[in-house]
């Protein structure tokens, strides 16, 4: 198993936001978080990524614990998160917010090479690869945001709501780049409130409801279910 998240609970002050959540990504799948707002898949997203310490339970990546890893070295071993709200650098241009993904990563001859992957998966990032980042739109900064993540060459991506705030023409253009990113190699666990995008893309997926798991399986096998899944995400 590539990644194996145990028992974890996670709390904000004595706010319990995660309890009791096991999440597994096999290598090479895609595996999505759903549930509505608040349910606690940014949380979990972010104790896995190290941002946020859990209080109990235990993160292991290819066998390896990750548990009180601050999120820097989480990223070395090659799990990078993409968060929500995009946090592009809006005084850099669209190329120095790529590059800055790649630092610290080894040689430039890499990093030239993961800049063409992420042109290829994203070519309006090259045709605005000078233009400055706060003049992007929303859909372009978030494809800028997870391009610079992809430049750290992840071999797990965790992606945080990729599709917030777009409009729905960019959001099936948003999916279709997640589904390349990982059918070139790239395994993904994808935190959504787009439930049945979500669902239509996932191998396996996770409904999250008040912090805790309501329920799981493959995806197609969850999205055939949708009276139950409207039910969990209210």
């Amino acid at each position: 198993m590539l990644l194996e998240a145990k028992n974890l609970h996670v709390a904000y002050g004595p706010i319990l936001a995660v309890q009791g959540v096991s999440v597994n990504v096999a290598e090479g799948q895609v595996v999505a978080v759903v549930g509505a707002n608040g349910a606690g898949k940014t949380t979990l997203v972010r104790a896995i990524s190290g941002e946020l310490a859990a209080a109990r339970g235990s993160i292991a990546y290819k066998g390896r614990s990750l548990s009180g890893m601050p999120a820097h070295l989480v990223a070395r071993q090659g799990v990078v998160q993409c968060p929500e709200g995009r946090r592009t650098f809006a005084g850099l241009s669209v190329l120095e917010n790529l590059r800055l993904g790649a630092y610290g990563r080894g040689r430039r001859e890499a990093a030239a090479r993961n800049l063409e992957k992420v042109h290829a998966i994203f070519p309006r990032l090259a045709e605005r690869r000078t233009q400055l980042a706060g003049t992007l739109s929303g859909g372009e900064q978030q494809m800028l945001a997870i391009g610079r993540a992809m430049m750290a060459e992840p071999e797990l991506l965790l992606l945080d709501e990729p599709s917030l705030g777009l409009a729905p023409l960019l959001v099936q253009a948003m999916f279709d780049a997640v589904r390349a990113i990982n059918q070139a190699g790239t395994s993904v666990l994808l935190v959504e409130q787009n439930a049945f995008m979500a669902l239509g893309l996932a191998d396996y997926a996770y409904v999250m409801r008040t912090g805790t798991i309501a329920l799981e399986g493959p995806g197609p096998a969850l999205l055939q279910n949708q009276d139950t899944i409207r039910a969990y995400l209210g």
